[in-house]
């Protein structure tokens, strides 16, 4: 069966206690898998599924794991959560594995299988029909521009937020088609607004405040260079709470777009052309120059795979060895600002 991602949390709670066993969330959008897969959690955690157990299906991934663990009994648990994120694709062992899995679902487990968005080709294999036929296909597509405004409206709605004409517009105009930096700007509005009501002069007052310190921001900093401010702000994020995989998440996005911008302009693309077709809107393009301008292609090819591993450490611990994972954060925005980064004072716990 196939369920919108925003609509998975009312989907399974009309449906208990008869839960789906699989679940296939894919989107591109990280904060809507995350949120999606946390409301999967919080149901299946209620009706008995306390136990989680976490797979990360990377390069050499052992598929066999996936049939051993729905037949192995828990130690702590009569019902498990089985998490398994895919950060690209299944491959022909992963297909097959997960055909296979659909093919006998264990009694006492849910498998939850997070992954990018679903092409065509994929939509029509054989593994993506079984998960189909046997659980739920959970869909949450890409943000367009024209998207935007209604979903942004809709957000605000599902936070009990009363806005008043224009609103949504200075939102639109502040963020740019930031998903992420416009979540934060909802909730954060949710906080300051007395009673849910939110005026243009309470949204202009939040959004101009120069002590406010978010994800958006940090990435912002980074492509400019200001490795000071990053430090700063890096330190509030940590200190607030904010889970690591979205601060990573933000600065992965920015190393992936401009590995990947420097790499067509070393072949002699123009830069006005790359910018159109990676929605570089017209208010980033100065700290995306920047950036391009510190960093050669071969640089930010060199950030690109330090970020992938800092992406692992921070989904599966592969990386330990490394440092805390604040730590190796602090490490990659260094490198993006071309600062030396030597000290040990700089290190702090996960």
């Amino acid at each position: 069966m196939r369920v919108a991602l925003d609509e998975l949390a009312q989907r399974l709670q009309s449906s208990a206690p008869q839960l789906p066993k699989i679940l296939l969330l894919n989107a591109n959008e990280p904060l809507f898998l995350e949120e999606g897969l946390d409301a999967a959690r919080d149901v299946y955690k209620n009706a008995g599924f306390t136990e989680r157990v976490r797979y990360q299906a990377e390069a050499g991934f052992d598929w066999s794991q996936l049939a051993g663990v729905g037949q192995a009994m828990s130690l702590f648990a009569q019902q498990r959560i089985i998490e398994l994120r895919v950060p690209k694709s299944l491959g022909t062992a992963g297909t097959k594995a997960l055909t296979e899995y659909c093919d006998s679902l264990p009694e006492d487990d849910v498998l939850i299988v997070i992954m990018p968005l679903l092409d065509k080709r994929q939509r029509a294999a054989k593994w993506c029909k079984a998960v189909d036929y046997a659980g739920w296909l959970v869909d949450g597509y890409d943000i367009t521009a024209q998207q935007f405004p209604m979903w942004l409206k809709k957000r605000l709605q599902s936070r009990a937020l009363r806005v008043e004409a224009g609103v949504v517009e200075l939102m639109m105009q502040q963020t740019e088609g930031n998903v992420l930096a416009a979540a934060q700007e909802v909730d954060k509005l949710r906080v300051l607004a007395q009673d849910g009501a939110v005026s243009l002069k309470l949204v202009a007052d939040s959004m101009a405040d120069q002590a406010r310190f978010d994800v958006y921001a940090l990435s912002e900093m980074m492509l400019l260079g200001d490795f000071a401010r990053c430090l700063r702000i890096k330190q509030r994020l940590q200190a607030e709470g904010v889970e690591p995989v979205i601060v990573v998440w933000a600065l992965v996005r920015e190393i992936r777009t401009l590995a990947a911008i420097s790499k067509e302009l070393q072949l002699g693309q123009a830069r006005s052309a790359l910018f159109k077709q990676y929605r570089i809107w017209s208010k980033r393009e100065p700290s995306m120059v920047a950036a391009l301008n510190r960093l050669s292609a071969d640089e930010w090819q060199g950030l690109l795979i330090q970020s992938a591993h800092l992406d692992q450490t921070v989904k599966g611990q592969r990386y330990q060895e490394v440092g805390p994972i604040w730590y190796q954060i602090e490490q990659l925005i260094a490198r993006a600002c071309k600062q030396a980064f030597a000290s040990q004072l700089a290190v702090t716990a996960n």
